[in-house]
């Protein structure tokens, strides 16, 4: 199954919250892929840049950055170049060889795998964490293009999906098996919001965020081997997320 479920998270947050992570190794858990890079911390920080020579999606994740700063997160790197090319190609086989109970829940839990940065428009990531890196985070930007849109009405019907009928679904491999709980935070300020665990050699918990304004699409994602089921993670989170989407159309 795939390692830290928050391993997938922006680049950024691959120094500072790995939020998903997310291995594409065979009979590894989807739902991180996206997440990978800032568990691993193979992001690297950037030469500064103005404002000017940003596009909009950059400055977006900038100001999500500087807030988790103020918030306890102030380590972090910007998710560009290829590891940001990597993040855009939606990760496939992720069960394979992987036997899902309920069998219905397994399509919505493969599109945990989904992110932004795969609509292929303008985008932009990055991860944050800790002092200790006990938990990474990432706010990830992407325009929506011509079908973005409609992708990411999809993953948000995905996720109502799990939140109604895959609450506690089981994974079974070749030579593992983890079990992963659902809920909902109930973040109001967006319109996609999901809590998860999941146990076994990988324990890991998530939160994520996902809000839309007219031309974007923003991200926000925690992961940590400890518990984020507590008010003041939404609240930081929410926050993070504000600030992106307060420099976007």
């Amino acid at each position: 199954m795939p390692k830290p479920l928050m391993a997938a998270l922006p680049l950024a947050l691959c120094t500072v919250l790995a939020l998903t992570a997310c291995s594409s190794t065979q009979a590894e858990m989807p739902d991180d892929e996206t997440h990978k890079i800032a568990a691993q911390g193979t992001a690297s920080p950037s030469p500064s840049e103005t404002s000017q020579e940003m596009t909009t999606a950059q400055v977006a994740t900038t100001a999500g950055a500087v807030i988790a700063a103020q918030l306890g997160f102030p380590s972090s790197a910007k998710i560009q170049g290829k590891d940001l090319e990597a993040l855009a190609t939606a990760p496939t086989d992720t069960l394979k060889d992987i036997v899902v109970l309920p069998a219905q829940c397994s399509a919505p839990i493969n599109d945990l795998n989904w992110s932004p940065v795969q609509m292929g428009t303008e985008s932009a990531r990055t991860d944050f964490t800790n002092e200790n890196q006990t938990i990474t985070g990432s706010v990830e930007v992407a325009k929506l293009g011509e079908d973005g849109e409609a992708a990411l009405e999809a993953h948000n019907a995905n996720v109502a999906t799990i939140l109604e009928k895959c609450q506690s679904v089981k994974l079974n491999g070749m030579d593992y098996t983890e079990t992963l709980k659902f809920s909902d935070p109930k973040v109001a300020a967006a319109d996609s919001s999901l809590y998860y665990s999941r146990n076994g050699d990988y324990a890991q918990n998530s939160l994520v965020l996902i809000k839309k304004t007219s031309e974007y699409a923003v991200m926000v994602s925690f992961v940590s081997s400890t518990e984020l089921s507590d008010t003041k993670f939404n609240e930081v989170a929410t926050n993070v997320m504000n600030a992106a989407i307060s420099q976007l159309p």
